[in-house]
């Protein structure tokens, strides 16, 4: 484990999360506001997810799924053009803001600025030989397999760049991502 990933990664994750937190602001609250308005409550969907050496927390994103949606149709596993995101959702998702609240999970140390997206307890377990090299580092807000093609990537090639990215942690590449 590099110096970086053993100090200076948790320090550039609470100065670039207190600056995102404060820049992220007005569009944090333009994107409650207009949820308000338009789908009423509940604003944020929490969800429990499995973090860095396999401990759960609580995720916090903006909802952008009718009430209950892991409910119906392809439960938790997402479909493109899934009928069960509403407009405004998709807007949120395509613009990346229903992430935004996750800046929260970033400055309590459950998630960093850069690394593997968390993975809900369920899909960690089913693929665990998959996922356990990336259960090393802290997942993130953003990660490698996002710049590389986001959604346009089989779940394959996200795992594997999750896995490079777990191998070499290094602030050029924190930066790049």
């Amino acid at each position: 484990m590099s110096f970086y990933e053993r100090h200076g990664k948790r320090a550039f994750d609470i100065a670039g999360g207190a600056v995102l937190g404060v820049a992220g602001a007005p569009f944090m609250a333009a994107a409650a506001a207009l949820l308000w308005r338009t789908q009423g409550r509940p604003i944020l969907f929490h969800q429990d997810r499995v973090g860095r050496d396999g401990r759960e927390f609580t995720i916090v994103k903006f909802r952008t799924m009718v009430p209950g949606a892991a409910g119906h149709g392809a439960g938790m596993w997402f479909e493109p053009d899934d009928p069960r995101v509403t407009p405004v959702g998709r807007w949120l998702r395509a613009s990346s803001i229903d992430e935004l609240p996750q800046v929260w999970n970033v400055l309590r140390g459950d998630m960093s600025l850069v690394g593997p997206r968390p993975k809900p307890r369920e899909i960690v377990d089913r693929y665990m030989s998959r996922y356990r090299e990336t259960l090393r580092v802290r997942p993130g807000l953003t990660c490698l397999a996002a710049v590389e093609g986001r959604n346009t990537l089989r779940r394959s090639q996200m795992i594997d760049a999750d896995q490079r990215y777990a191998r070499r942690v290094t602030l050029r590449s924190d930066l790049a991502i």
